[in-house]
């Protein structure tokens, strides 16, 4: 069952709420420039309203600026969050994947799916998304770039040794050379990506982790 992340008043004007924030604004109606130093403080906060129990975090590099953004996982959902005018901006809510990874500073995530126990004998496939300040990733987005393989099988049940791979390009099939081609726009091509929560720490680490600015 997937699970929004639904915060409370946190501060006067800051209201977190399943990814839909409100920018601050200036007395004149412009956005207050983005600093490194407040992230610690409004994550520390967010992270604060979320259950601990069976949540991990962690803080990854996925855009191009010097802010992190803030991993949020928990019962086989991600959510992903930056900073966009001094309020928090759900950029990915509740992907649900086996594993989700990150090509650091490219924007782009890749969502990890296996059936029939996975491998060359099963299937898979792996699903990527190029993140936006203006909108957010949900179930329902279309992967830029996707592809899946599945193990094909004799007649009398055994695995022939092969299998086959289909590529697809905003849902709609591409030859592999495209594909391939397509890889390389996006600044990922022959990367594997790294672990969202290859560095994931528990709910009062993280905290901890915000609070002594490391």
């Amino acid at each position: 069952m997937k699970r929004n992340l639904i915060f409370p008043i946190l501060s006067m004007t800051l209201v977190l709420a399943a990814c839909q924030k409100a920018p601050a604004e200036n007395q004149d109606g412009t956005s207050p420039p983005t600093a490194p130093g407040p992230y610690r403080q409004l994550y520390s906060q967010a992270v604060e309203e979320m259950p601990g129990d069976g949540t991990v975090f962690s803080l990854i590099y996925l855009n191009g600026d010097d802010i992190p953004e803030l991993v949020v996982e928990g019962q086989g959902t991600y959510s992903i969050y930056t900073l966009k005018d001094n309020t928090i901006f759900c950029l990915a809510d509740t992907l649900c994947t086996v594993e989700l990874s990150y090509f650091e500073k490219t924007g782009v995530i890749a969502k990890f799916a296996r059936w029939n126990g996975g491998g060359d004998e099963g299937g898979y496939s792996h699903y990527y998304y190029q993140v936006s300040p203006d909108s957010t990733l949900t179930e329902d987005t279309v992967p830029v770039l996707s592809y899946s393989y599945d193990a094909i099988y004799n007649e009398d049940g055994t695995y022939s040794g092969e299998g086959a791979t289909l590529y697809y390009h905003m849902g709609q099939e591409i030859e592999e050379t495209a594909y391939q081609e397509k890889l390389s726009q996006l600044g990922i091509a022959g990367g594997a990506g790294t672990a969202c929560l290859e560095n994931a720490l528990g709910k009062e680490e993280l905290k901890n982790l915000l609070r002594s600015g490391a």
